[in-house]
């Protein structure tokens, strides 16, 4: 949405089709209801519109000179910028084969013509609204994601520690063949794992020295608070079971529901591994940070004992064979921002 759009609140809608009558039709309709109203004639044109300026709606019709309506309607879905973008396309003599190629390209919905003023217009006031809901979400996230950030920024030696570990995790979860959802939840959680520190002191939080037995519980606390807090959040609803078990020992010894084995979500395992051997390959206000190898020896005895997965530890030391340490990636992470 464009900056004058945000301030009228009223939204904003691109008319892409070549004919100049159906164009000019189209911006008569919808003038009297305040939106703010560009027109393009091509496929090129519409484009470049897109990219100055992202509308609200696009109302797009389906055969256009050089690029097609399907076309533009691909393009429009594949840049992160657009993809969310309600996209109504209008039809002469459409043909079942038509469609379907649209609704397979992500169309938002259909007019055919010729078209009704109430239609039309009942049409874009009721994308409009859902685009404004779809933003007003994506706005929440970003500002969970934020807050997220906060963890990390709290402690100098943990800057990026979130981020890798999404990392990590999400390299290892594509290792063992997960996809999808379950992808996803990996690559989230590992961001979103710490959340709940939020709730804890700086006083132990930072602490240098070894903690109390009261302050180590209030550091175990922290994946309930991050459950608490973060559950209300559809957009990350599957990652919760990582934020919630990703202290979850295979031998039932962790926090904060004594877990044990097959009962530990896999993608809470996964982070695990992740989040451990970051922690350990990273400075701390108590320690240095420990070498690859000394971290993969000191994981390797803690999975003997029963704390972690020693399947995934092994796939995961395969994954580091071919992750060089100075890997751009890594490098980024740990000096620029977390990724959104």
């Amino acid at each position: 949405m464009s900056e004058q759009t945000a301030v009228s609140g009223r939204g904003s809608v691109l008319v892409v089709d070549d004919d100049e009558h159906i164009r000019n039709l189209i911006v008569r309709l919808l003038r009297p209801m305040g939106y703010l109203l560009e027109e393009a004639a091509s496929a090129e044109e519409a484009h470049e519109k897109l990219q100055a300026s992202p509308p609200d709606v696009v109302l797009l019709d389906m055969q256009l000179p050089g690029r097609s309506g399907h076309e533009l309607l691909a393009e429009i879905r594949a840049d992160p910028r657009s993809r969310l973008i309600p996209v109504v396309m209008i039809t002469g003599a459409a043909t079942h084969e038509t469609k379907l190629k649209a609704i397979e390209a992500g169309v938002t919905d259909f007019i055919a013509k010729p078209f009704s003023a109430e239609e039309l217009t009942a049409r874009v006031r009721a994308l409009l609204e859902l685009k404004f809901l779809t933003d007003a979400l994506e706005d929440a996230e970003q500002v969970i994601v934020s807050l997220a950030r906060t963890i990390d920024a709290r402690d100098r030696y943990t800057y990026g520690h979130s981020a890798r570990v999404s990392l990590y995790a999400g390299l290892l979860g594509e290792r063992i063949g997960l996809a999808g959802r379950d992808l996803a939840a990996v690559r989230q959680g590992g961001l979103f794992h710490d959340f709940g520190k939020i709730a804890v002191r700086d006083a132990v939080l930072l602490k240098p020295a070894k903690l109390t037995q009261e302050e180590y519980a209030e550091i175990k606390r922290h994946p309930v608070e991050g459950r608490d807090l973060l559950q209300n959040m559809k957009t990350l609803l599957e990652a919760m079971p990582v934020v919630y078990h990703h202290h979850e020992r295979m031998d039932g010894s962790g926090y904060p529901d004594g877990l044990s084995g097959e009962d530990i979500p896999v993608t809470a395992r996964v982070t695990t591994i992740g989040d451990i051997f970051d922690a350990l390959t990273t400075a701390r206000v108590y320690r240095g940070a420990l070498s690859r190898a000394e971290a993969l020896g000191i994981m390797t005895q803690e999975a003997r004992k029963g704390w972690w997965d020693g399947r995934l530890l092994e796939e995961f030391r395969g994954i580091l064979e071919t992750l060089p340490e100075d890997d751009e990636r890594i490098r980024l992470l740990s000096t620029g921002p977390l990724p959104i």
